[in-house]
């Protein structure tokens, strides 16, 4: 922007209002305010545009979710009249990063493609490596690594002719740990591993404590899945030294929310606590529910995994509550991104190339990657909606929650990838009884899925999981370190069936589910039990009328 045509002190209004950029928001909207005042009382579409943009991506530093969408909305139209084709990339990308960061993949996804297509029709390369960058952290964040691959090395091959670049070092670094974490995901050990040299030969002795913290998460996924275990010891030992209160958890949260993931898997409950804890009060203070609630599941998860029945149904409602917010969030986002497309047609004109990518993104990310199977996305889009009809038409609705019997022992002995192969065949017998109309399958996390039975009595939903079961145990899939004398994959299944009340909700099926799972786990594995709701309105709690039980 030449802001030499202006008089003295709109050109002041402009200065002042970049140089307080990130340091002092309340300047930055005061200035942004003025100029956009003078804009509007002139009708100059310069000052309008480059005002409501430098308000909008203040509000984006900020975390305020509302005012930001407003102003990045209200940007568009002047920007696009005076051809200001980088600040509409920019805004663009934010509007990418604040949809993923609130958990709505395929919006964010439709911001970055419009990004490119104004990096590609006007040469803008600078920008077009950040939007790469972005998008392969998108597609790496819903495990589709190939499409990771692609967009990181178009990232690596604009790094490689932009040495002298401003951030170099940290950009390779980036890139870097991001192609090593894609190769981990489809478990070509030895290509992550070409980039772990990397990393350490260029970048750990180039590189600031935070870009080094980002380094050893990634190589600790590596050591372990390698069967490095001391060396991987070694990286947890380091991220814990130098884990301080006032890291910039935003730059690192998907880095540190995998590590979490690792440390639960292997048990390292005592640092996985330590992180927890100083992860939750920084990420709280931005008020980004979606990645609270991302906490808030690993926290559950540690609650289920120690027992610890009272911390964990204290958070079951905190979960609900985040998932209500969130809910409230997106329509948000969607209602203003609906309104800018209506407002300027010229910026809806998306490419097929453009569509499919959205279609694509969109099953992906109501997919589990592993089984294939839908995922607690879908759940609870799906659930809601068809629990809402058994409610409205007075029919039978029945959920039930399975996993696999001592399915720990099977993945310490067999390995984990042994233990990927036993999920995907418990998913793909489970998926069989989608042949019955009204039935609907989910990986839930881990080896624990969940199954809706809509319009069935409690006999006929009681009779398919017990063919299920049935073929489960007739398939006859060698776990020789089960507890469950047959030596074979079982599974342990609890339902819960009724017609939904009024005061009734798919969480409190949810929960009464997980209880009959709990009990008969408790009482003998490779079983099912089924119960009923009575007329009470808390029917998680309510004593069931009568129970189904087949050991």
């Amino acid at each position: 922007m030449d802001i030499s045509k202006y008089d003295n002190s709109i050109q002041r209004l402009i200065i002042d209002m970049q140089d307080s950029r990130g340091k002092d928001p309340r300047m930055s909207i005061s200035c942004g305010k003025k100029l956009l005042e003078i804009g509007m009382d002139r009708s100059e579409p310069e000052l309008i545009g480059f005002a409501r943009f430098s308000l909008g991506e203040t509000y984006y530093l900020m975390n305020d979710i509302e005012d930001f969408y407003r102003e990045m909305t209200l940007c568009m139209e002047p920007l696009e009249k005076i051809g200001e084709w980088g600040y509409l990339t920019m805004a663009n990308n934010m509007l990418g990063i604040m949809s993923l960061n609130r958990g709505n993949a395929p919006l964010a996804m439709d911001y970055y493609m419009e990004a490119l297509n104004y990096c590609y029709d006007y040469s803008l390369p600078d920008l077009e490596f950040l939007v790469h960058m972005n998008l392969a952290a998108l597609y790496l964040d819903i495990s589709d690594a190939q499409n990771a691959v692609f967009y990181y090395e178009k990232g690596r091959q604009y790094l490689k002719n932009h040495r002298d670049i401003d951030g170099y070092i940290e950009s390779l670094t980036a890139d870097c740990v991001g192609l090593g974490k894609s190769y981990l995901l489809m478990d070509d050990l030895d290509r992550s591993a070409e980039y772990d040299h990397i990393l350490e030969n260029d970048c750990i002795p180039n590189v600031h404590e935070l870009e080094k913290l980002v380094i050893y998460t990634f190589r600790a996924g590596l050591y372990h899945k390698s069967g490095r275990n001391e060396e991987c010891r070694d990286c947890i030992n380091t991220i814990r030294e130098h884990f301080m209160h006032d890291l910039p958890v935003m730059d690192i949260f998907d880095d540190i929310y995998d590590f979490l993931k690792l440390l639960m898997e292997m048990e390292e409950y005592d640092t996985f606590t330590y992180i927890l804890d100083h992860m939750e009060q920084p990420i709280a203070t931005t008020g980004i529910k979606n990645l609270q609630k991302k906490l808030l599941t690993l926290r559950m998860k540690y609650y289920k995994a120690m027992g610890m029945d009272e911390q964990y149904q204290k958070s079951s409602v905190e979960y609900f509550e985040l998932s209500q917010v969130l809910e409230r969030e997106n329509d948000l986002m969607v209602s203003d991104t609906i309104a800018l497309r209506t407002r300027y047609n010229d910026l809806t004109l998306f490419t097929n190339e453009v569509q499919r990518e959205n279609e694509v993104l969109l099953k992906r990310s109501e997919t589990d990657a592993l089984t294939g199977m839908y995922n607690r996305q879908k759940l609870n889009s799906f659930g809601d909606a068809a629990f809402e009809r058994a409610r409205k038409n007075g029919t039978g609705f029945a959920v039930e929650i399975l996993d696999i019997d001592y399915f720990k022992e099977y993945n310490d002995n067999y390995g984990h990838q042994a233990g990927d192969r036993c999920i995907r065949f418990v998913a793909d017998t489970i998926m069989s009884l989608k042949q019955h109309p009204g039935v609907f399958c989910s990986r839930y996390g881990g080896d624990e899925f969940v199954l809706i039975y809509e319009n069935y009595s409690d006999r006929e939903v009681f009779g398919m999981a017990r063919e299920l079961k049935e073929k489960i145990l007739k398939t006859a899939y060698e776990h020789k370190y089960s507890k469950v004398a047959l030596g074979v994959v079982t599974i342990s299944q609890g339902i819960f069936w009724g017609v939904p009340q009024k005061g009734h909700s798919l969480w409190n099926y949810l929960h009464s589910a997980d209880n009959n799972l709990y009990k008969v786990k408790k009482k003998s594995r490779n079983s099912i039990l089924l119960s009923h709701s009575s007329d009470a309105p808390d029917i998680d709690t309510a004593e069931s009328s009568d129970m189904m039980i087949d050991e």
